[in-house]
Parts: C-alpha cells; sequence; structure tokens
C-alpha cells in the first residue's frame, strides 16, 4: 500500500473510531460531542462574520485561519479540564505563540498592511487573535499552577531563548513594507517567524521522552495545521500583488517582500505538516486494533516519533 494510500486509511479508521464511540454510547461519547459542538459553534460563527461582517471574498480565509486556530487551543484547554492534567504539552510551544500573537497584534491593531483586504480585516480577525491570546495565557496558567504536578518540565527543555532572538532578528534584516512603517514592518515580521517555528519545541518535547507519549488531542494537532494551511495559501494567492508596482524603480524585478513571506508561512506549514505525518501515522495503529485491520508492523497505544539521542 502507498504511502498516501496509508495514511488516508488513518485518517478514515480515526473518523469510524470517533463515530464509533458517540454511536455505541461509550466512554469518549460526551466528549465526542462535546467536540462536534465546537465545531458546529465554529462553523456558525464563521458564517455570521462571513455573511455580515465580510467583503464575501477570498481574502476571508485569513480571518477564517485565525478562528481555526483560536477554536484548536480552546479545545485543549478543554482536554486539559477534562484529564485534569498537563502531561505531554509543552509550556514553551504555548509561549512562542503568545510572543507572536503579542507581535501580530501590536501591528494589526494599528496598521492595516498585513490584513485581509474584506471587511473581516476591520475587527473579526483581529477579534479571533485577541481570543487565541487569551487562551493562551490561560492555558499556561493551567500548565505552571493548576496541573503543574503533571508538567513534564523536565521533557520541555528546547532553548526557545535562543530561537526567539533569532526570529527577532531575522525580523528585523528581512522584512516587507506593506505597512509604510520601518518599525511595524519589523514587528509583524517578528510575529510570523515566532508563528512558524511555534510548534518545534512540542516536536521536541515529544521526542525527548523517547519517543512514546500519551497523543495529544487530534483536534489541536489538525487545527493548527488547517490554519497554517489556509493562512499558506492566502499568501500564496495574493504573492504576484507583494511584488514590486507598476511605476516603481524596480518593477518586473525580484519579489523580496512575497519571498520573505512565503518562506515563513512554508516553514511554519512544513513543520505542522511533520506533526501531522507523525500524528496519523502511528495513531492509525489504535483504530486499526479496533476495527481488526492491520497496517504496518508496529503497535502503540499513544504518538511515536523519532527520538534524539543525547
Amino acid at each position: 500500500m502507498s504511502v498516501a494510500a496509508k495514511s488516508e486509511q488513518n485518517v478514515m479508521l480515526r473518523l469510524l473510531d470517533f463515530v464509533d464511540d458517540i454511536v455505541s454510547g461509550k466512554e469518549n461519547a460526551r466528549q465526542n460531542l462535546f467536540i462536534v459542538g465546537v465545531y458546529t459553534a465554529l462553523a456558525g460563527m464563521a458564517l455570521t462574520v462571513w455573511h455580515h461582517f465580510s467583503s464575501k471574498d477570498f481574502s476571508f480565509i485569513c480571518a477564517f485561519a485565525s478562528m481555526v486556530q483560536m477554536c484548536s487551543f480552546y479545545l485543549l484547554l478543554h482536554k486539559m479540564k477534562v484529564q485534569k492534567s498537563a502531561m505531554g504539552i509543552s509550556s514553551k510551544t504555548l509561549q512562542v505563540f503568545m510572543v507572536a500573537l503579542v507581535f501580530r497584534l501590536s501591528s494589526t491593531m494599528i496598521k492595516n498592511g498585513y490584513l485581509p483586504v474584506c471587511r473581516s480585516g476591520d475587527w473579526a480577525y483581529q477579534a479571533a487573535d485577541i481570543a487565541s491570546l487569551l487562551l493562551v495565557f490561560q492555558l499556561l496558567f493551567f500548565i505552571h499552577k493548576r496541573y503543574r504536578n503533571s508538567y513534564q518540565a523536565e521533557l520541555d527543555t528546547f532553548p526557545i531563548y535562543k530561537m526567539i532572538p533569532a526570529c527577532v532578528f531575522l525580523g528585523c534584516v528581512l522584512h516587507g513594507n506593506l505597512n509604510k512603517s520601518l518599525f511595524f514592518d519589523k514587528v509583524w515580521t517578528i510575529g510570523m517567524w515566532c508563528d512558524s517555528v511555534a510548534m518545534l519545541p512540542q516536536l521536541w518535547m515529544l521526542s525527548m521522552k523517547g519517543g512514546e507519549v500519551e497523543a495529544l488531542t487530534a483536534n489541536y494537532v489538525a487545527g493548527i495545521f488547517a490554519a497554517r494551511c489556509m493562512t499558506w495559501y492566502f499568501w500564496w494567492v495574493g504573492y504576484p500583488e507583494l511584488g514590486p508596482k507598476k511605476g516603481s524603480p524596480d518593477f518586473g524585478g525580484f519579489n523580496k517582500v512575497g519571498t520573505i513571506i512565503m518562506s515563513g508561512q512554508t516553514l511554519g506549514l512544513v513543520i505542522s505538516a511533520d506533526f501531522m505525518w507523525h500524528f496519523f501515522k502511528w495513531q492509525g495503529n489504535n483504530a486499526c486494533a479496533r476495527f481488526g485491520c492491520t497496517f504496518g508492523d508496529k503497535k502503540t497505544s499513544g504518538m511515536v516519533l523519532p527520538t534524539f539521542d543525547i
């Protein structure tokens, strides 16, 4: 079976597993119904913003990506409350997300150079980012206060205090000019680079445990990945418009702004895609076991990732 076919099989089996829990009234049924309710609320909110507070054009996808990311943080928070545990969750990933959101909002709340051109960029996009930031604050509070005994600090050792200065340096040296302000252009780009690498500490933490840990909720992982895909596509479609304008001395030349933005967006997408690949590759074994099928030779009860030998 090809790699793509195996991956598709895993996704289908996980969906069947999800539905089976609800239909059978099993232990996870209430939690699964709650997840369905959250996604239904997200769809309703998105449709409301689309119909009443946007220009109904393609750029709405950027605001929708921000809403999906907000929903992902909320589902992770719900999982922590239900399990009363912070096991397997990287505080440093959330800290980098916090920095990324603060920098991005510092630009988008004041300047409109990197906002979607439709009316959703007037407030809906920023509101979703503000909600995400508040959820991240609460997640960090739960990790370090309420559920600190279950937080695996000895595994959450990725050197973000070296990574964040590197993002600041990149943002100051390589940035666009869509805000028409040197300061705010740098601020937005710093936020972009931080957002792009935010999932690295989570991958590192999982690997440091020896590869086998309790799986993070699929909804958090998939939500971040989906938001990355939509944001990447938004900037990909807009890439030609980021080049030197007609009448400019550089017209027809190298698209510096577009290349910088697409580099950051692609990095974030690749990191999230790697996370998704390992998640579905190995979590599919659990669903296979329930439905009597086989997938490879390896059996596992949690996510398995490459390990680091230190």
